[in-house]
């Protein structure tokens, strides 16, 4: 398959000050609002229903209905998009209308009502997206999706129909989602590659667990961030009661992975900032991570995030290496001196091309580095300077992100501060990075989406042969349980028979500390659950 690929397409610049939403049928305001403003971010929606009228001599520029029906064994919606009143903006004749009709979707026999629910969405979604797209001259690019797995679909039609040509499976996508053929092609070859990677990866979730490790701590909190980050003087005040606290988890967690005798795929220390820690810390963690947790040398990746460059020393190097470790992240976001200052990660460009040489001198063979498209004041061009100082170092994955204005996160907050690229120029920046980590070697092997990301975009790891982040596929693909351990740390609840559910750690570390009993007891019960199925799952197979 050919990896090169344009991610973007032809835009009709359109400004919608005010919507009427119209819904006919059953309502689903949320998830049409939300498509809507996929196309006019900065519109003013207001939804009514049909016995609702408009009062007053609103400015509206577009009314839009939706009809859903369910008819006989069918459910299918019918959209409309119509402009009302002119303004200096719009492009459109008065009056134009873009009308549209989903595919009709089968009810199966003895379907559930959340199960009829979903169609009814899909349907309303279908209508709704193309006839924006007619209006617009653009659909957008993962089409009715708005999830932050996408790939799972891609999966779905693997082990459903196997023997199908890729662009067979592709078109199937487009057909079904309406994502644009790039994504739909996307999402076939990272399917396909992931399971070339772990080829037992739809097995997992009834043979093996996987463990996530969250260390709460960090120089700063970065503007773009909502991770679990107390502050350097939290840390000095909680370490030496929250360090303890966590190996009471591990020991917890280890002694029943040990008496259920379920395996470990990959252990991930992440955050914050792991190497937050002091060289002496990280070692005590190390070891009760290597002691307690079974199968120490041969999970199939022991990875830890050391993200910020300002916290890598030769003494944290030489634990990390002492213990096994063998992937490591080095992240610096961006090469843009401005850029790091502004969005708050305390240390030069230069900084990062040295802790990167402490990894490789020290013998790591799989180091990744992330990047972020579209950060405060960058253009193109910058992205395209940050990639060429990536590539000058030859990490062994490269994870290229796209912006996300996620909830209560500083550049969130005050946009209105930012100077944020335009959709266009974010399309541009990401189709120029896939280019060129894909000439130089690296693949595309994993793939998902955050709401509120810039342009409807993607984040995508890229890896060269061989280097694939095993634990990023287990957990974005939701293929097996995943044990979280720490301040923030979300377990992952994956039964055999493909069931999910949560639970979620206390973030705050005096939070933490003072519930860890509460917590301990509860979480025990839930994993038990979880692990005497995989284990008589085991025995069964």
């Amino acid at each position: 398959m050919n990896t090169q690929r344009e991610l973007h397409g032809s835009f009709v610049q359109f400004e919608c000050p005010s919507v009427i939403l119209q819904f006919v049928g059953l309502g689903y305001e949320q998830e049409a609002v939300r498509m809507i403003n996929l196309f006019f971010p900065v519109a003013a929606v207001t939804v009514y229903q049909p016995n609702e009228r408009s009062n007053g001599e609103r400015n509206e520029v577009l009314t839009i209905t939706v009809d859903l029906s369910v008819v006989g064994k069918n459910v299918y919606a019918v959209a409309s998009v119509a402009v009302k009143r002119m303004n200096g903006t719009c492009m459109h004749a008065n009056g134009a209308l873009y009308e549209v009709r989903s595919r009709s979707l089968a009810l199966a026999p003895n379907i559930t009502p959340v199960q009829t629910r979903r169609l009814a969405k899909r349907a309303m979604l279908y209508a709704l997206h193309e006839s924006l797209a007619a209006f617009m001259g653009r659909g957008q690019p993962w089409g009715i999706l708005t999830g932050v797995r996408p790939g799972k679909l891609a999966h779905a039609l693997l082990q459903r129909e196997t023997s199908q040509a890729d662009a067979t499976l592709a078109r199937e996508l487009r057909a079904m989602y309406r994502i644009d053929e790039t994504r739909a092609r996307l999402l076939v070859e990272i399917a396909q590659r992931e399971v070339a990677v772990v080829p037992d990866l739809y097995k997992l979730k009834q043979r093996e667990v996987s463990v996530y490790i969250g260390i709460p701590f960090c120089p700063t909190h970065c503007a773009y961030c909502t991770f679990p980050a107390y502050s350097m003087v939290d840390k000095a005040r909680y370490a030496d009661r929250f360090l303890p606290a966590m190996a009471r988890e591990i020991r917890m967690v280890g002694k029943l992975l040990r008496e259920y005798q379920v395996p470990v795929t990959t252990v991930y220390i992440g955050g914050g900032t792991p190497t937050s820690l002091k060289a002496k810390e990280l070692g005590v963690l190390l070891e009760q991570v290597a002691r307690e947790l079974p199968g120490h040398g041969s999970w199939r990746e022991f990875c830890v995030e050391a993200g910020r460059a300002d916290t890598i020393t030769p003494d944290r190097v030489t634990v990390l290496k002492e213990f096994g470790v063998d992937r490591v992240s080095v992240n610096p976001q961006s090469f843009r001196a401005q850029t790091l200052k502004m969005i708050g990660r305390g240390h030069s460009p230069e900084i990062v091309d040295k802790r990167f040489l402490l990894f490789r001198e020290a013998g790591f063979t799989n180091i990744n580095m992330d990047l972020i498209l579209g950060l405060p004041g960058e253009t193109k061009s910058d992205v395209a300077y940050s990639i060429e100082r990536t590539l000058q170092l030859a990490p062994d994955a490269i994870t290229v992100h796209t912006l996300s204005f996620k909830r209560a996160a500083q550049v969130t907050d005050h946009r209105e501060q930012y100077a944020i690229a335009e959709d266009m120029e974010v399309f541009d920046m990401m189709n120029y990075v896939a280019g060129q980590v894909i000439e130089a070697g690296y693949l595309p092997y994993y793939l998902y989406r955050q709401k509120d990301i810039l342009a409807n975009l993607e984040n995508i790891g890229y890896a060269k042969p061989g280097k694939e982040g095993i634990y990023n596929i287990c957990i974005i693909e939701e293929m097996q349980t995943i044990i979280g351990i720490g301040g923030g740390a979300a377990s992952k609840w994956v039964m055999p028979d493909g069931s999910i559910s949560q639970h979620q750690n206390a973030s705050e570390p005096s939070a933490y500390i003072a519930h860890l009993n509460e917590m301990l007891a509860k979480k025990e019960l839930a994993l038990r659950k979880v692990l005497s199925a995989i284990a008589a799952f085991g025995h069964l197979a």
